[in-house]
């Protein structure tokens, strides 16, 4: 099948995200990202999740955090702070958040990966005064993320993280499977990557096929998954927390808004299927469709076991 998809240029891919972002504020809180991720944690009778489960070994309080995590991560670590970067973090102020803290600023080191650094000048004093009363310092130049210019989709960082995050950027892009591929690819071995958004975006991701072929779960995402599985690489994914009873519902593979990866040691991950058609609605999601797996006789995803070096 012949795609009609070309990957937009750097220059249009800009003048995109100025388009989208125009008029938002660019700046989630690190409650937002936890809200987010965790959603049930931040109820009065804190629920679980596939996702929350799956890190709660890290954390040392009795609702897992973000905060949670990275000291979690710090200290599986054998010396120095961890990595932890934000793929379309907009003015990083969940990052500013974490290092005005003295001491999780010892814990981690931050980068944000944008295509425009939004940061902090345009701020009023209203919400300068607001931020400050969240977190005194966070808007301190020590407490600034390190910033690298590049498409989230594509960027090549100069060495592996610990921890990245993806919040409300996934939907927003041309080859979200790529993408995910690009992020774990670039983890430390044992790192988490974790990606969240309000909508459920895997529902965006879809085989280019006919109305009617296939079954329900025969998409992109179920197929990445059992990938996974076969080569043994942990992850979890969830729609939303479970019931005030503690029921958790089944899981979709078409229907999911969060999931976590665990870089297994020495692994890469490919994408072996290419997009044929992005159709991007008046919210500016991306839906997105694959070259079908049915087309050819390779999986759509390899995990390998890699020597690759970081320089």
């Amino acid at each position: 099948m012949t795609s009609s998809f070309e990957k937009p240029s750097h220059s249009a891919l800009l003048a995109e995200q100025e388009r989208v972002q125009a008029g938002k504020f660019q700046g989630r809180q690190i409650s937002e990202y936890n809200s987010y991720i965790f959603n049930g944690q931040d109820w009065r009778e804190a629920r679980s999740s596939a996702v929350t489960d799956f890190v709660r070994s890290l954390c040392d309080e009795d609702r897992v955090t973000l905060e949670g995590v990275i000291r979690g991560l710090y200290a599986s670590k054998s010396g120095g702070p961890i990595h932890w970067v934000d793929m379309g973090g907009g003015r990083g102020l969940a990052m500013r958040q974490v290092t005005a803290d003295s001491d999780m600023a010892t814990k981690v080191r931050t980068t944000n990966v944008d295509l425009i650094n939004y940061g902090i000048d345009d701020l009023n004093q209203a919400e300068v005064s607001y931020l400050e009363g969240l977190r005194p310092g966070m808007l301190n130049e020590c407490s600034a993320p390190d910033f690298i210019y590049a498409d989230s989709e594509t960027v090549n960082l100069n060495e592996p993280a610990e921890l990245i995050t993806a919040i409300e950027t996934i939907q927003y892009l041309n080859d979200p499977l790529a993408a995910i591929c690009n992020w774990y690819n670039q983890l430390a071995d044992g790192g988490l990557l974790i990606i969240s958004a309000e909508q459920d975006w895997s529902s965006w991701i879809r085989y280019q096929r006919e109305s009617g072929q296939g079954g329900k779960h025969e998409v992109p995402t179920q197929h990445f998954f059992d990938a996974l599985e076969a080569a043994g690489v942990p992850y979890a994914a969830c729609y939303e927390s479970d019931t005030p009873r503690g029921v958790r519902y089944d899981f979709d593979p078409s229907r999911f808004r969060n999931l976590v990866v665990q870089k297994k040691p020495e692994t890469q991950i490919s994408l072996a299927t290419s997009v044929q058609e992005v159709w991007t609605s008046p919210f500016d999601f991306k839906a997105v469709y694959y070259r079908d797996y049915m087309d050819s006789s390779e999986p759509i995803v390899r995990v390998e076991n890699s020597d690759e070096n970081y320089v």
